[in-house]
């Protein structure tokens, strides 16, 4: 089995999000769309080699069941909270990543999609996301400081494995995209951000425990196991925004277990048992989320033929 193909790569310096709900486009329709997207993308490879270009679909849960008639275990819709912050859900049946060295060539792969089916979708979002810097989330902090970077350990943090048998390689999907509120953050003094994340802002060195707060970033989005070691995901999170204040971060992980997801969560938004929120959402607002599954290439291609 093979993972789709932005998957275990780092990521690159643009990025475009599409979620949608299908509305009134046939999944028949939907399959015709994706088999446009994919021969296109792999003319594109071959005619710009350069421009590293990259893709994921992932499914929601309603829609797999209606492509598919098995499910990987685990995979199931993300649940809204209700805790220090409030956290709410938007389901959709489709995200698509697309991914490129290039801005025009994710422009050029939604344009391809959306050909003729505009008013048939119901558009949740498309995000128009870069590279920020060094690495940075518009906060000014590096992103990512703790994704797996070897891609081995990429592999074994977002796949599903051998013992899932058809859905092997196949990947979890978590999406959500948060409003920065940046004219209030950038009232704090660096040292005060710092303790907000837990990192230092210029080298993104972790803060020691014994001076890190127990509500910074890092304390409540880092879990870990019964032995202590950290229970990662890998992120592929990039800013978007323009001049006049809409400013942000699509977060999207990928993992093999969506527990992971839901310990993560619960630690930052204050339901977690411990009575600790992330001091983080102070400052970033989320506006929607949910969970969707990536079947490898050999069984997204199964699918979308029958």
């Amino acid at each position: 089995m093979t993972a789709q193909s932005v998957i275990l790569p780092l990521p690159s310096n643009h990025a475009r999000f599409i979620v949608l709900r299908l509305k009134d486009l046939t999944i028949a329709g939907l399959k015709k769309q994706l088999d446009h997207l994919f021969t296109t993308r792999d003319r594109l490879i071959t005619q710009h080699p350069e421009a590293e270009i990259k893709t994921a679909v992932a499914f929601g849960p309603e829609l797999w069941s209606k492509l598919y008639d098995k499910s990987p275990e685990g995979f199931k819709q993300l649940e809204p909270i209700q805790g220090s912050f409030d956290m709410p859900v938007a389901p959709a049946d489709l995200i698509i990543h697309i991914a490129s060295a290039r801005t025009d060539i994710c422009f050029a792969l939604s344009q391809c999609f959306f050909d003729g089916i505009q008013d048939q979708v119901e558009v949740l979002d498309e995000r128009v996301c870069f590279r920020y810097l060094d690495g940075r989330d518009l906060t000014g902090f590096i992103d990512g400081t703790e994704n797996p970077q070897f891609p081995d350990d990429r592999a074994e943090t977002a796949l599903l494995g051998e013992n899932t048998g058809i859905f092997a390689d196949g990947s979890f999907v978590f999406a959500q995209r948060y409003a920065h509120q940046l004219d209030k953050w950038k009232r704090l003094k660096v040292d005060a951000q710092e303790n907000v994340i837990g990192r230092t802002k210029l080298e993104s060195i972790e803060l020691e425990d014994d001076v890190k707060p127990e509500n910074s970033h890092i304390a409540r989005a880092v879990i870990e196991d019964d032995e202590g070691e950290e229970l990662e995901i890998l992120r592929h999170s990039l800013p978007y925004g323009d001049g006049q204040g809409d400013q942000g971060l699509f977060f999207i992980a990928y993992t093999k277990d969506l527990t992971r997801i839901d310990r993560m969560l619960h630690r930052m938004f204050g339901t977690s048992g411990d009575g600790i929120h992330d001091r983080l959402l102070h400052f970033v607002t989320p506006l929607d989320g949910a969970y969707y599954f990536a079947p490898s290439e050999e069984l997204l291609e199964k699918v979308l033929e029958n």
